[in-house]
């Protein structure tokens, strides 16, 4: 018996919100009270446009409209209302949307539509950007002659099995892209390996990358371009997927930094970027950077999409911009190379260069190795105990890992940290255990070497410990294992070595950890460079990093050197300001604490009863 397919032509609008789970796990009230107010923006757009919703799914809306340029204009004014609305000062979750527009068949399915029509209408969602609108060819033409909107043809787009001729909606100029269309891709076929998104599993090898044109010359203004790789967002809804963003920007960075022709800045400079919201300009103006690298990664289970775009903040152009689809049959490992070799492609550098060496040529283990990563940087007890779980479980599948020992054993240091430790004597010892076991498979492996280091300060073991701090500084490879060897240095005494390997640091990473700042303003006091204290502090505390416990340790100091000057007034002065920070200041005992694996117990004994005399208790 045949049943009658009840098919129309409709005019499909999709919605959905940007890193909704993002938001949720930050405040989920807020998030929902947040979007309860968007959606009744959008109600009341679709009622003045005739626009009906049909289906639901979350944080998604779907709606039919009888008009194509009906659509369009709900679309553009509730992205303009949104705008409005993530202005104002009462906004406290301001949430982003991603609007996709199609016209085309559709099947009716009791209340819902489906079919392509509606699939299309959800992949040009997907292909929009935050706060932008996305339109079929279908909807585009029959929008042009009758709106004075910009439009900016983006070309046929394949997303999953949907083929589209797509176009942005210019509500700014800015949101003007480049997309790579079908017709003219030159990108590879990825070959059959991963069963889900791994990042950069399995042996890296990296061929040498040729221009075609042998006079082309860097476009950056300098010898060695910098590349700031923005972290990726994590748009995924799927929570075993949603660490991905950070492993995905963790690998490109790793790729980028194995060649000496580019500069990549650490993740503490992004992270700050990220965190004051500095536009392109900004960013150029600021600190000088040649490029800028962004993405997001979304999708479920195996079904993964990564968008990347990179711009010349010199130009304020976009060199290129790429969305890049994969399930189960697909290689992230080669996904990867085609990212960063886009990159080199783009900003015309010629590069030699390897990839790094991988925890693990098992994807399922790299995959929980990133997840327990992701987890670690938390810094919560459930997140450590988590992370914990999963090395351990690593660990008994390739139990001679010395990459998982490694993070195992910071997971105990980190117990003691934040002071979440059961046994603190007893995650010393296995921290140490690890850590000797690295090294006896990998004598230089810097992490583990700062990790034995940290851990015999802590027991008071300075004369052992101090041996580690110069082997440190030989075969440290990021800024954090110089950090550490420089906070080594400072607990053995060794002051000069210290105070040299944090300016290394901070002028090469200016927002690198307020730790090590702090850290450093200890040292050049305890060294008696007061006037470099003075003019460091002044600096550090116009910027905008400097908050809570780094600038009370700044005002503490200053009162100090300007008690040791005979200026009392100054000092009791600088002293109340840090007192204001918080409410009641630092006390005696968290000094000590932040100074307890000091060799020199002296200085915090006089820096202690010099403070106590202007009302340290």
């Amino acid at each position: 018996m045949n049943t009658e397919i009840d098919r129309k032509i409709a005019v499909i609008f999709v919605a959905d919100v940007v890193g909704y789970s993002k938001h949720m796990e930050a405040d989920e009230n807020a998030t929902i009270e947040s979007y309860n107010d968007c959606e009744k923006i959008l109600n009341k757009l679709l009622k003045k446009y005739k626009g009906s919703v049909f289906n639901t799914a979350g944080d998604s809306v779907l709606a039919e409209f009888p008009s194509a340029v009906n659509a369009v204009q709900c679309g553009v004014d509730f992205q303009s209302e949104i705008k409005k609305r993530n202005g104002s000062d009462n906004t406290d979750v301001k949430l982003e949307f991603r609007l996709g527009i199609n016209m085309g068949d559709v099947v009716k399915k009791e209340d819902n539509l489906i079919g392509d029509g509606v699939n299309i209408a959800a992949r040009l969602e997907a292909l929009a950007q935050p706060n932008g609108i996305s339109i079929s060819k279908s909807v585009y033409d029959f929008v042009v002659p009758k709106t004075k909107m910009t439009f900016n043809d983006l070309g046929v787009q394949k997303v999953k099995q949907n083929e589209f001729h797509a176009f942005d909606i210019l509500l700014d100029p800015s949101q003007k892209r480049t997309l790579k269309t079908k017709s003219n891709s030159m990108l590879p076929i990825l070959g059959a390996v991963a069963a889900a998104l791994v990042v950069i599993v399995g042996v890296f090898y990296f061929t040498v990358f040729q221009n075609n044109s042998n006079d082309l010359k860097p476009i950056a203004s300098g010898d060695k371009p910098s590349i700031l790789v923005m972290n990726f967002e994590n748009l995924t809804k799927d929570e075993d997927n949603g660490f991905l963003g950070n492993g995905i920007t963790t690998s490109i960075r790793s790729v980028l930094n194995s060649t000496e022709s580019v500069k990549v800045p650490p993740s503490s400079t992004t992270n700050f970027i990220a965190k004051n919201k500095y536009e392109n300009s900004q960013i150029h103006e600021k600190y000088g950077f040649d490029f800028i690298l962004r993405g997001n990664v979304q999708g479920a289970g195996n079904k993964i999409r990564v968008s990347v775009e990179m711009t010349d903040l010199s130009k304020e152009s976009i060199l290129f911009s790429n969305i890049y689809d994969f399930d189960e049959t697909k290689d992230i490992f080669d996904l990867q190379d085609e990212i960063a070799l886009s990159i080199l492609q783009a900003t015309r550098i010629t590069s030699k260069f390897a990839r790094p060496e991988l925890a693990s040529n098992d994807p399922e283990l790299y995959k929980m190795h990133i997840k327990a990563q992701s987890l670690f940087t938390k810094n919560t007890r459930v997140s450590n105990k988590e992370a914990e779980n999963l090395w351990k479980k690593a660990l008994e599948k390739e139990p001679q890992n010395y990459r998982f020992m490694n993070s195992l054993g910071w997971v105990h240091w980190q117990k003691i940290v934040l002071r979440i430790s059961e046994n603190a004597k007893e995650d010393i010892q296995i921290g140490l255990k690890l850590a000797k076991e690295v090294l006896s498979i990998r004598p230089t492996h810097a992490p583990a070497l700062s990790l034995e280091l940290s851990l015999e300060l802590m027991m008071g073991n300075h004369n052992e410990a101090c041996k580690k701090v110069e082997k440190i500084f030989q075969h440290s490879v990021t800024i954090f294992d110089t950090a550490l060897g420089a906070a080594g240095a400072q607990n053995c005494g060794d002051l000069e070595s210290a105070i040299a390997n944090y300016e290394y640091v901070l002028n090469d990473a200016p927002h690198f950890s307020s730790w090590a700042r702090n850290l450093y303003s200890y040292a050049l006091v305890e060294n008696g460079d007061f006037d470099k204290a003075l003019k460091f502090f002044e600096a550090e505390l116009q910027k905008e990093h400097a908050f809570g416990g780094f600038s009370q340790t700044m005002y503490l100091l200053s009162a100090y050197i300007y008690k040791k000057r005979g200026n009392e007034k100054k000092a009791k002065e600088l002293f109340e300001i840090q007192k204001g920070v918080d409410g009641k200041g630092k006390s005696a005992k968290r000094i000590r604490g932040e100074l307890s694996m000091l060799k020199n117990k002296g200085f915090i004994d006089e820096l202690i009863d010099e403070l106590s005399s202007l009302g340290l208790t």
